[in-house]
């Protein structure tokens, strides 16, 4: 066997230096993001759906969707304005106390309500 040729191993080493390395494209840059947007809200959200499912009459929780947690304000989709209504009195009457004082999680000081449709997922109901 013989040595090795130091041009080859001078050559290796340039290669170090010039050679560009190949691009990273894996998806590793989207983690800080999605954590952000979508694991930190659906933490929020489930802490409260337990609650709320348990505060709310049966007949009225099915008609509403928990929308997001942010900066103190739940903001809740209901099917209906009669409903709307309904769960506005509610939320008058004591239930929003009730709701704040028993939530253990992010901080919750008032409840947005709105009507709009509780079957699709917000942002993906013009894909298509």
């Amino acid at each position: 066997m013989g040595l090795p040729d130091p041009r080859i191993d001078h050559i290796n080493r340039l290669r170090q230096w010039r050679v560009r390395p190949e691009r990273d494209q894996t998806l590793g840059f989207l983690k800080q993001q999605f954590k952000s947007q979508v694991e930190r809200p659906f933490k929020q959200l489930n802490a409260i759906t337990e609650l709320w499912d348990r505060l709310l009459p049966a007949g009225l929780a099915g008609h509403t969707r928990l929308e997001s947690l942010q900066r103190g304000v739940l903001k809740v989709t209901v099917d209906s304005s009669a409903r709307l209504y309904e769960l506005d009195r509610l939320l008058r009457c004591g239930l929003r106390q009730r709701l704040v004082m028993e939530h253990k999680g992010p901080a919750l000081r008032r409840v947005q309500l709105r009507v709009g449709p509780i079957g699709t997922v917000p942002g993906l109901a013009n894909l298509g």
